[in-house]
């Protein structure tokens, strides 16, 4: 009787030795994998803040690292209608963000949203530089428009203050374009790209207002 009681003796310590080394590897592995994200590395944006996109992957609490996988963060952003794509890649407790942002052409100032370079529509408060269209082009003209507004520079729809849709006897693909700095441009559908060289042709013309007109002709009129 006395062995067996032994035995069981040494049998609830083996067994109390087990749990206890289960205990402390089951609370190593926990807070290993609690182990949160310690820097969040975010490029390519312009238009949202990195703290929106903190707020948009839901990162800002910086998450357990390891409970934290780059397609569900690319997923969430994604959802954004400003991001055209985006990657997502993990480092030593880091997260890498590379985005590229839709380009914003212009504001319809007829329902106040901004218009996307595949036609998309975002009414918020953010400001863009970029000008506003102050009227309504047709629709069968809406295709052509945004090909040729996005063939644009940034910094020079950052220049234009207002474009108006202004089709003549001659030609029904014409604009008006009023600049920043005063002066105004004329140009048809097939020659926004010309506004690229905007700077450069007023270093020709100098200090002078007035209108530059790339319809046809080539040529800067003075006010």
């Amino acid at each position: 009787m006395k062995k067996q009681k032994k035995k069981r003796r040494l049998r609830v310590g083996r067994l109390f030795l087990l749990l206890l080394f289960i205990s402390v590897i089951s609370f190593a592995l926990i807070r290993f994998v609690d182990v949160p994200i310690r820097n969040i590395i975010i490029k390519g944006n312009d238009v949202l803040t990195d703290q929106e996109i903190i707020e948009i992957a839901e990162l800002e609490d910086y998450p357990s690292y390891f409970s934290t996988f780059s397609f569900s963060v690319k997923n969430k952003i994604l959802k954004n209608k400003y991001v055209k794509s985006v990657k997502v890649s993990k480092g030593i407790l880091s997260i890498k963000i590379s985005i590229t942002e839709k380009k914003v052409l212009y504001v319809d100032s007829l329902t106040n949203e901004k218009i996307t370079d595949d036609g998309i529509a975002i009414k918020d408060d953010k400001i863009i530089c970029v000008p506003y269209l102050v009227n309504e082009v047709p629709q069968k003209k809406k295709s052509g428009f945004l090909k040729a507004m996005n063939k644009i520079d940034k910094d020079i729809l950052c220049q234009m203050s207002e474009i108006k849709y202004d089709p003549n006897e001659i030609d029904d693909d014409r604009y008006y374009v009023n600049m920043n700095d005063g002066n105004s441009v004329y140009l048809t559908v097939n020659k926004f790209d010309k506004l690229n060289k905007y700077n450069t042709i007023l270093e020709n013309v100098g200090k002078q207002n007035g209108t530059l007109y790339l319809d046809y002709g080539d040529y800067f009129e003075v006010k």
